[in-house]
């Protein structure tokens, strides 16, 4: 389950519970997930009055406690603590004051603790477990994930997708939930009749960067240097040079890590884990690893670090260089 469902299923059932640790990446789901919340108590005092926010840096753990504990006139609260830095080294005694409360929570009091990253080992951790419910929000990481949160979404818009559109989709738009979702807000609404097409998908939705450097890629395995410098371009107007040379190094580095993988005899469900990427990038290195040869990879590994050298000491305009390099790359 979801952490965004888990939510949703506490405020349906009536059970939310007066502690709570939400942590993780997805940081659209845990919006969504707070409005949700926000929804039920405004549901209950439409003034807003029992809704409290802090800033978890700057605010002291006596006020927070404070305030959970004292009773709303409308006995129920909402307390959100944002960006808590509870699990960094140095706290101390200073966290005394949450252990306390932990142990005795305010009943009318749903104090929410929100956290990028958590230390499991810690003793705020253990006393939130312990007292409270821990929920990870994390987006999809595997295939068949992506198409489940694709289908929950195109359902909820009263939309349908074939197979091969909703693969379309994934690729071309990136896998990052809160871009995806705005973008099928979009495509409910523009797109003709009940069906979304591949078509409604290319003329309204932008290509994720990403997509379109796994393109430049194909171009570069394919030799294909007009369709490679196309692809260069379409990256250029929306990412600096610079960055541009990073990420096409992240994915020369993690094609050698894919090509050493293949000598030593592994497999492509080790790739994840051994190359530190999700799922769906894994499976998309694996592929493209077998296109070109360590000797290619590595050369091209040298020519991104001589280029970056190049335009970081001014040896000429980056955007040429870049053309220079890719160029290189498919006559290599």
């Amino acid at each position: 389950m979801w952490g965004l469902d888990r939510v949703r299923q506490d405020i349906a059932n009536k059970k939310i519970s007066p502690l709570y640790l939400w942590h993780g990446e997805e940081r659209f789901f845990i919006q969504e997930a707070l409005q949700s919340l926000k929804e039920y108590f405004l549901a209950l005092d439409p003034s807003g009055s029992g809704i409290e926010i802090f800033p978890g840096k700057n605010s002291r753990p006596e006020e927070i406690i404070e305030s959970a504990n004292t009773v709303s006139f409308f006995s129920n609260k909402l307390i959100i603590v944002e960006d808590i830095p509870y699990f960094q080294d140095g706290q101390g005694e200073a966290l005394q004051p949450f252990y306390d409360y932990f142990a005795n929570p305010n009943p009318t009091t749903t104090l929410v603790l929100i956290a990028k990253s958590v230390h499991r080992g810690r003793k705020f951790y253990k006393a939130l477990e312990k007292n409270g419910v821990i929920i990870e929000f994390s987006s999809p990481k595997r295939h068949r994930e992506w198409i489940a949160w694709l289908d929950e979404q195109l359902k909820a818009r009263g939309k349908t997708m074939s197979p091969s559109v909703k693969n379309l989709f994934l690729e071309w738009g990136g896998h990052q939930v809160g871009i995806l979702s705005q973008e099928l807000d979009k495509l409910a609404l523009y797109a003709d009749g009940k069906e979304i097409r591949g078509e409604d998908i290319k003329s309204l939705v932008p290509q994720a960067v990403e997509a379109t450097i796994f393109e430049l890629l194909d171009a570069v395995a394919s030799r294909s240097t007009k369709i490679a410098i196309e692809k260069l371009q379409q990256v250029l107007q929306q990412e600096h040079p610079l960055k541009v040379l990073t990420m096409l190094a992240r994915q020369v580095r993690l094609l050698l890590g894919a090509r050493a993988m293949r000598e030593q005899g592994k497999w492509e469900n080790e790739a994840p884990r051994l190359l530190g990427i999700k799922p769906y990038e894994a499976k998309k290195i694996w592929q493209k690893s077998a296109l070109l040869s360590w000797d290619q990879l590595a050369w091209a590994l040298q020519e991104c670090l001589e280029t970056d050298v190049a335009i970081k000491t001014g040896k000429g305009d980056p955007e040429f260089l870049l053309e220079l390099m890719v160029t290189k790359f498919c006559e290599a």
